[in-house]
């Protein structure tokens, strides 16, 4: 009998059972399960936020006085909009009042469904839905950045909201129904709808959603008044439910596989799908593909987990295609997007004709044409200024041959270089799609002369493991939009701008070599913390600091030796000014930047206070989540592996920075990381099972001594950059998580319900990632302090609540 026969032939009544007692969360009256009363109403409760959000971020919005309506206008305005939005919602409640018997009865079917997949099949399963649950994490966290770059800035929040859905998830596995996978493609589908119309289809541009509503931080845009922080908080908000919604079918899905497995073995299985969404990331990265085939390859694989009737097929497709429709709708075929493996560039042109480049919707580069033919003919006399700031340079150090720029970008820097008569330039740039975009889009054609070598990688890796030595060393404006990694709160200059990342290019100078840093300092605290930055690279000689008249950027330059000269006829032609004295006077109160604290931003250490207004928010919405979902109090044996959850989180996240620092900050570095540390806790499951580890106090002391070593090593300043030094530094990162794995494994080991188990771990790495926050303040040696103190609460936790048996039987080997 195939798997379809044995579905129809099971089929029962479903309406009588959800009558029945067997449902232990009551049915509230309704007749219909305690989990789905829930999920209808945090849906509506996201659908009132969402119908807030438009007029709310258009009200708080800066318009000038064109676009500002009279107050009747505004009035009848409201009026229409408040009826329209009630009807809405009206009609949207009794829509999902409508089709909740229907939704009930499929997740009948598909529990169903999923206890008849054969035993043959279920490996596969299992390893597939881990992979399906993970590649879809990495997908939303990503688009999302792309659409708002408050994303990035709040760093680790979408994976926190994936991480509450699929705890959600797992606990309500074993339930004899639960919410259908076939609505995570709706729910996925509305918050494209909402992030995209919020993004492109308001009547102006939403400013208020691009304010930075924190104080410790400098960013790109203003800082938001209450009005600001109120929206953007509402859409947090959102997003997070909708986010956390979308992922709770995934985590019944996978917990309700794994339930059927023995628990270690279950374990290494989802342990084995998580690589496999990790390596297919990697591989639509390196494609660039767009988010529609990340997505559609998601969409897929839930597809496959469907219940196999024509009907949900025809409906599970139909929604898909209406979400990629939604996802690849051209909101501004004026600008052509490039997803590269960093983040999504806007390539168009200005009135001139000239390349700009956006990210994450935000300007980030304009393509300059400066030849002396072109600016001596140019009628914009702006022009002549941006080419002496670009020239400032070559005309501090004259006569450079060897020349490495940092940060090339579309190639006005190295166009300069080449103006000078460089003999050999060195161009490095982290983004391949941008050196693309220069290559093909330059009008001085910068990168098709035979001088200039282009250099995708990061520019710290660049100055570890180059043998030259150059001329002239020069940072191009350098700025990311994007994280490091999904769990990782550094931006990816941010060790390119730390006392230790300048003290390596330093030592890439020649004798008599320069280093040029251009930065568009935001304010003076920050053009302080630079300025004392370079001193301490430069063994306290103090950079000479020179203020540009165009591109509103300051220059501090020095010599290798730290006996630099400017001439005064080399500020007068390139239309700067001396500002040493300002910065060496400047009673500013700032901290440098190192690779413990790399947060260039931040003018201080001091404690993001601002961040706990939405470290408060994510644990109200988790509250709200965990606590409509499970009226009951969790179980005291499941206490250790939150966490466990909580410190594993903590050392990744230190892993990967350090894995990152080590090898490269370049995205299929950060890959490799993440898969390495991913296979480190599939190799400890094997060890586990293999050895028939039964005593978790071995494991435990080397896990406590392999965290001691990696503080210890982080406090004396890391291993050499050698070959062996960098193989030492990988030992030493990743053997923390094989020792937590193995803690992890052995207490799995003992207990009867897996789903509950990952639950509670999911838990505590939302709590690892909260915790994470205090890197801004403590640094990122701190965090192994932190992950010490997270293991030892969950070595105890386990001995008092009596759960750890240390001479226990290996049970489900």
């Amino acid at each position: 009998m195939s798997e379809i026969d044995t579905l129809v032939a099971t089929s029962v009544d479903w309406e009588k059972e959800s009558h029945s007692s067997k449902d232990p969360g009551g049915s509230r009256g309704t007749g219909m399960p305690r989990m789905l009363t829930t999920f209808r109403y945090l849906v509506t409760l996201v659908f009132i936020g969402s119908l807030f959000l438009p007029p709310l971020a258009y009200h708080s919005s800066p318009r000038s006085g064109a676009e500002l309506l009279t107050s009747n206008t505004l009035t009848l305005w409201m009026i229409g909009y408040g009826i329209l939005a009630t009807a809405a919602l009206i009609g949207f409640y009794r829509f999902l009042r409508k089709v909740e018997p229907y939704i009930e009865r499929s997740s009948h079917e598909q529990v169903t469904f999923l206890e008849n997949i054969s035993a043959r099949s279920l490996s596969i399963a299992i390893v597939a839905s881990a992979a399906l649950g993970l590649f879809l994490e990495l997908a939303v966290i990503r688009w999302q950045g792309t659409i708002f770059e408050f994303f990035a800035f709040y760093k680790n929040y979408g994976l926190l909201a994936c991480f509450a859905g699929l705890g959600v998830g797992y606990a309500l596995s074993r339930n004899e129904a639960g919410i259908p996978l076939v609505l995570t493609i709706p729910l996925l589908a509305g918050q494209f709808a909402l992030l995209i119309g919020l993004r492109y289809g308001m009547p102006n541009r939403p400013y208020s959603l691009e304010a930075i509503p924190f104080r410790e931080q400098i960013g790109m845009g203003w800082t938001a008044t209450l009005d600001q922080i109120g929206v953007i908080y509402l859409l947090l908000s959102v997003v997070f439910l909708l986010t956390a919604l979308a992922f709770v079918p995934v985590g019944q899905l996978c917990g309700r596989l794994m339930e059927r497995r023995p628990q270690l073995s279950a374990y290494g299985l989802n342990l084995l799908g998580s690589i496999a969404g990790v390596l297919l990331m990697f591989l639509v990265s390196f494609l660039w593909t767009p988010p529609a085939v990340w997505f559609g390859l998601s969409f897929m694989a839930l597809l496959f987990f469907l219940v196999r009737t024509p009907k949900m097929l025809v409906l599970g497709m139909g929604m898909a295609l209406l979400g990629l429709l939604i996802l690849d709708w051209p909101v501004n075929p004026l600008w052509n997007k490039i997803y590269s493996p960093y983040q999504q560039l806007e390539i168009g042109y200005g009135k001139d004709g000239l390349m700009v480049i956006r990210a994450a919707g935000s300007y980030y580069q304009r393509v300059r044409n400066l030849p002396l033919a072109a600016v001596s003919a140019a009628a914009d006399l702006e022009l002549q200024p941006v080419r002496d700031y670009y020239d400032l340079p070559f005309r501090i150090h004259p006569g450079p041959n060897d020349i490495a720029i940092v940060g090339a970008g579309s190639g006005n820097d190295v166009a300069a270089a080449l103006r000078s008569g460089a003999g050999h330039v060195d161009a490095i740039e982290i983004d391949p799609a941008i050196l693309l975009a220069g290559e093909a889009n330059h009008p001085e054609r910068p990168y098709d002369d035979p001088r200039v070598r282009p250099i995708v990688n990061d520019a710290r890796t660049f100055f570890r493991t180059t043998k030259k030595h150059f001329d002239l060393i020069v940072y191009g404006l350098l700025d990311s939009h994007t994280l490091l990694s999904h769990a990782s709160s550094v931006r990816l200059d941010s060790f390119v701008y730390t006392v230790e990342g300048l003290r390596e290019a330093r030592s890439r100078l020649k004798e008599n070599g320069v280093l040029s840093l251009s930065f568009s300092v935001l304010n003076d605290d920050m053009g302080t913390k630079i300025y004392r930055m370079m001193k301490e690279a430069f063994d306290g000689r103090e950079p000479v600091c020179i203020l540009s008249h165009a591109e509103g950027a300051r220059s501090f330059v020095q010599s290798k030796n730290g006996d630099l000269i400017v001439p005064a006829a080399a500020l007068s032609q390139g239309r700067a000014s001396d500002k040493t004295q300002f910065y060496r006077d400047s009673e500013a109160k700032t901290d440098v930047s190192t690779d413990d604290w790399p947060f260039l931003y931040m003018s201080r250490r001091v404690y993001p206070v601002s961040y706990l207004v939405v470290l408060g928010l994510i644990l109200l919405l988790s509250f709200v989540l965990f606590g409509s979902f499970f009226p009951e109090r969790p179980e005291a044996s499941h206490v250790p592996f939150f966490f466990l959850g909580a410190g594993f989180m903590l050392v990744e996240t230190k892993a990967i920075t350090e894995l990152g620092l080590t090898f490269g900050n370049t995205w299929h570095v950060i890959a490799i990381a993440i898969a390495s540390i991913l296979i480190m806790a599939f190799l400890a499951n094997g060890a586990v099972q293999r050895l028939r580890v039964a005593n978790p106090l071995l494991p435990y002391l080397f896990l406590f001594g392999s965290v001691a070593v990696g503080w210890w090593i982080s406090r004396a300043g890391g291993l050499s950059s050698t070959a062996l030094g960098r193989f030492e530094t990988a030992v030493v990162l990743t053997c923390p998580l094989f020792f937590s794995g193995m803690v992890f494994s052995t207490l799995l080991s003992a207990q009867s319900r897996i789903s509950k188990v990952m639950s509670m771990n999911l838990l505590g790495a939302m709590c690892g990632g909260i915790l994470e926050y205090n890197s801004m303040y403590f640094g990122f040696r701190f965090l192994y302090l932190l992950a010490a103190g997270l293991y030892l609460a969950a070595l105890l936790s386990g001995l008092t609540f009596g759960r750890i048996r240390f001479a226990a039987p290996l049970r489900n080997s």
